[in-house]
């Protein structure tokens, strides 16, 4: 008899989405709360663009100074924010892993939060994707990717390469 693949054979996404906008103290609790859990893959942070320059009208091209364009810390990895948090898509291992990412939510946020498994991050390589990396040779068609993380997280519309942190798993046999 073959073995079919189950729904836990692929990794778990997780959207949490905060009742209100996260300040960066906040955002970086939550992120280092679940930087913590084991079994998280991946993480990626949504919400309202924080602009360098004025864009239009009559400041344009004058400095926006907005407070919450900080460098925040996580997992050892220094970044700015270049937006307000306004939600946070993870994605883990196993089902065990589930239940801490929830705990470690409770903990970082002193209010109400939605919790909503699905599929928010892409899992394959998409045309962007190729784009971005190029292809590894002629005969593979796989991408050139150093972590295969990266999958999803490329913004098609950035003009400029825009931040990404990438902390590497700790060697478990040290």
């Amino acid at each position: 008899m073959a073995k079919t693949a189950s729904v836990t054979d692929k990794p778990i996404q997780i959207r949490v989405f905060p009742k209100r906008l996260l300040l960066p103290e906040t955002a970086e609790k939550i992120l280092n709360e679940i930087d913590q859990v084991k079994g998280v893959i991946r993480m990626l942070i949504n919400g309202k663009n924080l602009p360098r320059k004025v864009t239009f009208g009559p400041g344009t091209g004058s400095d926006v100074n907005h407070p919450s364009r900080i460098i925040i810390h996580v997992g050892g990895c220094a970044f700015e924010l270049h937006v307000i948090v306004g939600e946070i898509l993870v994605e883990v291992e196993d089902e065990s892993a589930v239940e801490e990412l929830k705990k470690a939510c409770e903990r970082a946020l002193p209010f109400s939060f939605e919790f909503k498994r699905g599929h928010f991050i892409k899992r394959r390589p998409t045309l962007t994707d190729y784009g971005k990396y190029g292809f590894k040779s002629k005969t593979d068609e796989s991408i050139n990717l150093e972590d295969e993380r990266m999958l999803g997280l490329v913004d098609p519309h950035a003009k400029v390469e825009t931040n990404l942190c990438m902390v590497k798993a700790e060697d478990s046999n040290a």
